[in-house]
């Protein structure tokens, strides 16, 4: 699929809170896959060298797909909890990718 969105993004686990944050992150994918037809992959990986290090790889149908998603109530609902709860070290390092071939 060309012109599809896919977002690549890493967080970091503050200490202690790796398994907390796990937690969250997988009904964070729940939520998404449940809510978000336009969302075509949403997983969140864990680092094996590194188990406080996850990272995420999303995509998105479309511009659009991806606009409901960063205005999503769950997603702000998450990013809420995630920061009440204290589960993260630093910010999240985001990238944005386009695909132009099929």
């Amino acid at each position: 699929m060309a012109d599809v969105l896919t977002v690549v993004a890493k967080l970091r686990a503050a200490k202690g809170k790796g398994e907390a944050l796990a937690a969250l992150l997988a009904e964070q994918a729940a939520a998404v896959r449940k809510a978000e037809p336009g969302c075509l992959v949403y997983r969140v990986h864990r680092s094996t060298r590194d188990a406080d290090l996850f990272l995420f790889y999303e995509t998105y149908a479309d511009d659009a797909a991806f606009e409901l998603h960063r205005k999503a109530p769950h997603l702000a609902a998450y990013r809420e909890r995630r920061e009440q709860e204290r589960l993260t070290e630093g910010p999240a390092e985001v990238e944005v990718f386009r695909s132009f071939t099929e």
